[in-house]
């Protein structure tokens, strides 16, 4: 077994760390904007559950995007989740559980 020096270990995890955030980030089908999607890995069981609520990535309401919904959790860049509906949530989503934010 050959010999790693202290400075090519230490590059080899800052280089490890860089690449679990990225997965991370892509882990839901996405990053920034609305060029992904979060439908996927959804078991049969959660599927049922959303297609019963109308879950969609995108609203045709501007008024009804989970990221403004009181049951979403999650920021804008990325899928979150929700008390009502199971899996991975597009902020820009929607569902018939809609519940607005407190103004």
């Amino acid at each position: 077994m050959a010999k790693t020096s202290r400075r090519v270990f230490l590059a080899r995890i800052a280089a490890g760390g860089a690449a679990i955030g990225v997965l991370q980030t892509l882990g839901c089908g996405g990053g920034g904007g609305d060029s992904f999607t979060c439908n996927e890995n959804v078991d049969q069981a959660a599927q049922g559950t959303r297609s019963a609520l109308q879950y969609r990535d995108a609203s045709t309401d501007p008024n009804k995007k989970c990221i403004d919904c009181v049951l979403y959790t999650g920021n804008a860049t990325a899928c979150g989740t929700c008390s009502a509906v199971p899996g991975p949530i597009h902020p820009n989503g929607t569902c018939t559980a809609f519940a607005p934010k407190p103004a």
